[in-house]
């Protein structure tokens, strides 16, 4: 049977919402400045000192900042309950403070109904007076907090040091995928904040308890604001020795909890060097992705960096929805803000946010409002806008980046060895070694399953023409070509030849795009100005005839990975992938649901 059925059954159970994936944000109600959920009868915080009662329960309650003055690894919290994202704040402060800056902090969150904007940016309001630095943190995080769609989501943060992974959608599933996930993640410490069991009792049941000592190191523990004598006896049952402590000021006493002996998941051995086959934006991202987790990474190409695609000057990113109910929808959306923190952290100054405007095709003009209507109640990663005499999809938090100029900054690491050589199949990695192919097209003859990948050329036209003092800040427009405002210029294209070879600018294609560039001038009110070409650019883009890349592990052969067929959204998914890899091959939480992992998994074309 294809995996992806078999995932696809498994996880229909968990997936909600008004549009299957498209979950309800939360209700709030403010009392006196303190956020309330009316749907579960009880308060987000504790009214007298929020800040101190979370510090108190949770980083206190776990040891954490005397932990972390010891760790100089990974450590791995999870979390019931991601509600306002206080406790997350307030634990990254804390581990950014205490812990040696080898140190890494990976945190697991779980919620069902999240936080809108306008709650979490009024809460942020209300904190500023007596905590600034928790407010500003706040406000940061939610200029890039998730979409409200099913499934993980992940932030990298902190350059690196710290990564969210944050499951949107019932807790039991997101446990139950973690647990499935095919790694050996687990977690060194966990704060159980849902509401009081009495109104939210689905966090609190023996079913959700047990999966928590298989998801947890030896030697675990636990903090949690009840004592209720049900929450004791579960926990207890599924593994936990557990006390009641003296609690904070208006709180009584809380819980604290530790892993019996003999129960968790040890930490798994990390590779010793990673290989990875080609130099470009795949095999580039992989090999940060790894430096980043102070492993070993050789770079493997006969080409110099950044050869072909990959050395596109002026790359746009931005999600590409589909209008059905399966999973690509979600995997756009944890690849547009997965690789957006990614590309912030490992290089700063490289990516440049700009709004996109994405226009309806010309043959298909409803779609686009279709798309629209499926996802506009997914929160504030998109809104509808108007250009021209149409409806429009704006991405506020989409950008473009110089691919050559990426590759060279994420290549630049000590960790990263560069060889220029040809790697030849077959591939078989050595002991405490994994290979990563991440070579193009060229990845199907390297591979021991097939590997459908197709060729597909793109040519950009790039102008110079006199431009308006806020040309930098002018939305990028795609939809039909796209059209990138720059200083001095435009940006304009692509074109789409299947099996076209990289022989040099094509005319055709060159006025192709010009034709383009005008039609989207006419919609903005931007006339042509008298522009004159001034430079082309031709790459070959991997294409995959399911138009989802090829990402994850190559099951026949243990230690063999594999980043291709990213087409022309790499600079959306080739980060995705560097740190699905990365994650999975480290023993880290998962970056995308089974499900997912499915559709991207690199032998899916072979034959059951």
């Amino acid at each position: 049977m294809d995996p992806r059925s078999r995932a696809t059954r498994r996880h229909r159970s968990c997936v909600t919402g008004a549009h299957p994936r498209v979950l309800s944000p939360a209700r709030v109600a403010w009392e006196d400045g303190v956020p309330v959920a009316p749907d579960y009868g009880d308060i987000y915080f504790s009214r007298s000192d929020g800040v101190a009662e979370s510090t108190a329960v949770f980083l206190d309650g776990n040891d954490l900042p005397q932990r972390w003055q010891q760790t100089a690894g990974d450590f791995c919290i999870g979390e019931l309950g991601f509600g306002t994202g206080l406790s997350f704040l307030l634990a990254r402060a804390s581990f950014l403070s205490a812990a040696p800056a080898s140190a890494r902090l990976h945190f697991v969150s779980f919620e069902r109904h999240p936080l809108a904007s306008g709650d979490r940016l009024r809460l942020a309001t209300q904190l500023a007076p007596g905590h600034p630095q928790l407010a500003a943190a706040l406000q940061d995080f939610d200029a890039q907090a998730p979409p409200w769609l099913q499934g993980w989501h992940r932030l990298t943060l902190d350059g690196g040091r710290v990564r969210l992974a944050l499951y949107y959608g019932n807790a039991v599933c997101g446990l139950e995928d973690w647990a499935s996930g095919g790694n050996s993640s687990a977690a060194d410490a966990w704060f159980l904040d849902g509401f009081a069991p009495a109104r939210n009792p689905e966090l609190w049941t023996s079913d959700l308890f047990a999966h928590l000592p298989t998801l947890s190191r030896p030697g675990a523990t636990l903090g949690t604001f009840s004592v209720a004598a049900a929450v004791r006896g579960a926990l207890d049952a599924s593994g936990f020795e557990v006390e009641r402590v003296s609690g904070p000021a208006g709180k009584r006493q809380v819980l604290r909890g530790r892993l019996r002996p003999g129960l968790g998941r040890p930490a798994p051995p990390r590779p010793q060097q990673v290989r990875i086959l080609g130099a470009g934006l795949a095999g580039a991202c992989c090999a940060a992705a790894f430096a980043a987790r102070g492993v070993s990474v050789v770079v493997a190409d006969p080409e110099p960096p950044a050869t072909g695609a990959s050395g596109n000057p002026w790359a746009v990113m931005h999600p590409r929805l589909p209008l059905d109910d399966g999973p690509r929808g979600p995997l756009q959306a944890a690849a547009d803000g997965g690789s957006r923190s990614w590309l912030t952290a490992h290089a700063p100054g490289v990516w440049q946010p700009r709004p996109v405007i994405q226009l309806p095709e010309l043959r298909r003009p409803d779609r686009l409002r279709r798309v629209l209507e499926r996802y506009q109640d997914s929160g504030a990663w998109l809104a509808a806008a108007a250009i021209g005499d149409g409806t429009a999809i704006r991405f506020p938090r989409a950008g473009w980046a110089d691919l050559g100029r990426l590759v060279a900054t994420l290549l630049a690491n000590d960790h990263i060895t560069l060889h220029e050589h040809r790697s030849q199949a077959p591939l078989q990695p050595g002991a405490g070694e994994i290979i990563i192919v991440a070579a193009g097209a060229e990845s199907a003859g390297l591979l021991p399953v097939p590997a459908p990948l197709g060729r597909m050329r793109g040519q950009l036209t790039r102008t110079r023409r006199p431009m308006p003092a806020d040309a930098a800040t002018l939305p990028i427009v795609t939809g039909r070509g796209h059209a990138l405002a720059l200083a001095d210029g435009w940006v304009c294209g692509a074109s789409y030849i299947r099996d076209g070879a990289a022989d040099g600018p094509s005319v055709q294609e060159s006025e192709d795009n010009l034709a383009r560039l005008a039609h989207i001038q006419a919609l903005l009110g931007i006339g042509d100005g008298g522009s004159e070409v001034c430079a082309e650019f031709v790459g070959i883009r991997c294409t995959v005839p399911d138009r989802s890349p090829l990402i994850g592990p190559v099951a026949a052969v243990p230690g063999l990975w594999v980043s291709t067929g990213h087409a022309s959204a790499g600079l959306l998914t080739c980060p995705l992938a560097a740190e699905l890899i990365a994650a999975a091959a480290c023993g880290e939480p998962p970056v995308v649901d089974a499900e997912l992992r499915a559709l991207l998994a690199p032998d899916r074309f072979a034959t059951p």
